[in-house]
């Protein structure tokens, strides 16, 4: 699993940033943030990290385990 400096790390390598991602969404650049350093949880702003990473969403985040 990707720390978040990686999966930032990867946005950038495709020319992707945060504030894109933010942006394509409609959602704040801090909710961005919070999903990529593991604080919340958002399937929408997941799933678009993971496409614009090529990663597959779960080896980006994993189900959390109960």
């Amino acid at each position: 699993m990707p720390d978040p400096i990686e999966i930032q790390f990867w946005l950038r390598k495709r020319g992707k940033t945060q504030r894109d991602v933010a942006r394509h969404l409609g959602v704040s650049e801090a909710a961005v943030s919070q999903v990529i350093n593991r604080k919340c949880r958002s399937k929408r702003i997941e799933k678009i990290i993971a496409r614009w990473t090529g990663f597959r969403h779960n080896a980006l985040f994993p189900e959390i385990a109960a």
